[in-house]
């Protein structure tokens, strides 16, 4: 599929959030992010928007009506967003998925001048409507075009190994206990998660890789040899094959946080590993 020839599916919708912003004065601007204004890896037909709303009044966008105006809703729900705020969540037309971040001006500088803002947009975006210069001027100033990201510390990594390792033996305590349901949700949520951290780390430190946050793209950007493991590391809810997923987790941790202190010269703890190595061993 040329990803690239895709149709906006979404054009009605931001034509009716750009009138709505142009006949409310307390909106200041609707600012695009994601996969419609990238050029590395842009939209293909199961792409979502997000918005970013400035705005006097964003409880309009979280218990108000402005929502509802811009589509038939037929999802719609909140949950936490970056710096601490809220965001709108909405499926349109049975799959057209809109996200809308409403920030007041002063968080929205805010968020740009502490780099909350940056990590979403600087891949791309887009000013949909701004009813002054300083919107996009401000925008300009602290959002850098160059995607980058920040290394783990050697305090960081280190409190992340021996996170990951004390974790193992917990999940493996509520195994024996036989609370199948935490276990499983510890091997594949939490320890997941703290996996996730160092494979980033290592296709960083070992490719150089464009490392996407949260595992995005994850298929793209990792290693094969990384990809293979990964297939024997997720479990059913099965008690037994909890215990091998968690071993095969174990063990792929190992390879890559090794490869990474030894990259960085970070301290790499060598008690951890073996005082969970030890327990995973255990039959009760």
């Amino acid at each position: 599929m040329d990803r690239k020839a895709v149709t906006d599916r979404y054009a009605e919708i931001k034509d009716r959030v750009r009138k709505l912003a142009e006949r409310e004065p307390e909106i200041h601007a609707v600012i695009m992010i994601g996969s419609y204004t990238r050029e590395n890896v842009p939209a293909d037909e199961y792409s979502d928007i997000d918005l970013i709303i400035v705005t006097d009044a964003p409880e309009k966008w979280f218990s108000g009506e402005y929502p509802d105006l811009l589509g038939k809703t037929d999802i719609s729900f909140i949950e936490p967003t970056l710096g601490g705020g809220k965001e709108r969540r909405n499926i349109y037309d049975g799959d057209k998925d809109v996200d809308m971040i409403a920030l007041t001006l002063v968080q929205y500088e805010k968020a740009l001048e502490e780099g909350v803002l940056e990590w979403v947009m600087n891949r791309g975006y887009k000013v949909l409507y701004a009813d002054s210069a300083r919107i996009t001027e401000l925008a300009a100033k602290y959002v850098r075009s160059v995607v980058s990201r920040s290394a783990l510390s050697e305090e960081e990594f280190v409190n992340t190994v021996n996170d990951f390792f004390f974790h193992n033996i917990w999940a493996c305590k509520k195994l024996f206990r036989g609370e199948l349901w935490s276990a499983k949700m510890c091997i594949d949520g939490y320890l997941k998660d703290r996996l996730r951290v160092i494979i980033e780390e290592y296709s960083a430190v070992t490719d150089g890789a464009d490392v996407w946050h949260d595992g995005r793209f994850m298929d793209r950007w990792a290693d094969g040899t990384v990809l293979a493991e990964l297939k024997n590391c997720f479990a059913h809810y099965d008690a037994g094959d909890c215990r091998k997923a968690l071993a095969a987790t174990h063990k792929l941790f190992v390879r890559l946080a090794r490869t990474v202190a030894e990259k960085r010269g970070y301290k790499y703890p060598e008690n951890a590993e073996i005082c969970a190595a030890e327990y995973l061993k255990r039959e009760r």
